[in-house]
């Protein structure tokens, strides 16, 4: 198949099409896959929506491309790894007779797929489209949660882990010991900042103030919380 033939297929119809019914091997782990691989394995480099990838590149394709390539495998096989239910059938239906759906969806995971770092971060995204497949919250909602996504840390799901339990604690009881605790104060103003945490600001005195204040997580951090610990 030459460039202008790859080009024949849409990069949006690529991913609906992968998303409906899949070509990939789910027993592959494509987050540690090598880039080189991506092109020179016969098996990933005839996969359908590698090859739509690939030729986007037309002369030559970048590493980010590349990139992009492996967040996509990684998206696709989580998706595909979940048990079929009735919403994931429907959802499935929808994208197939609903252009209009298909072209909101496929562009929104394009987009954010392209922007987000790791690999982890493309199976969190995954995790969050089950969410809304499952009607845990609405497209805006899910929208709003997948902008989040790219600058939350591992720390940011440690924190909502810790407070998920406790109606409010000290911000210095957090329990992340493994995080150096200025970024602990970084986690929950960024956490502050999306609406998934709130803090009480009590009276203070001292330079440790800061860490007397007293966190509590919000019912939109509940939300995305078990939605992507799962």
């Amino acid at each position: 198949m030459n460039i202008d033939e790859l080009q024949s297929i849409p990069i949006n119809d690529a991913v609906s099409n992968e998303l409906i019914n899949t070509a990939l091997d789910l027993t592959v782990d494509y987050s540690e896959i090598a880039f080189d691989s991506l092109l020179s394995d016969d098996l990933i480099r005839e996969i359908p929506i590698v090859k739509s990838i690939v030729a986007l590149g037309r002369f030559g394709i970048s590493i980010k491309q590349l990139h992009f390539t492996k967040k996509v495998l990684c998206f696709l096989k989580e998706f595909h790894s979940r048990s079929s239910t009735n919403n994931i059938v429907k959802f499935k239906n929808k994208l197939n007779t609903d252009q209009k759906f298909k072209d909101k969806v496929t562009e929104r995971i394009i987009l954010i797929i392209d922007r987000l770092r790791t690999e982890q971060r493309a199976i969190l995204l995954t995790k969050l489209l089950m969410g809304y497949i499952h009607e845990e919250y609405n497209w805006e909602t899910f929208c709003y949660f997948s902008e989040c996504l790219d600058s939350m840390q591992l720390i940011d799901i440690a924190v909502l882990d810790n407070l998920l339990t406790k109606e409010s604690v000290e911000i210095e009881n957090i329990a992340v010991s493994t995080f150096d605790k200025y970024m602990l104060l970084a986690s929950i103003e960024r956490l502050k900042s999306y609406g998934f945490v709130g803090v009480k600001d009590l009276s203070f005195i001292g330079s440790k103030g800061e860490f007397n204040k007293v966190a509590y997580i919000s019912s939109l951090g509940k939300i995305i919380y078990n939605t992507i610990k799962v």
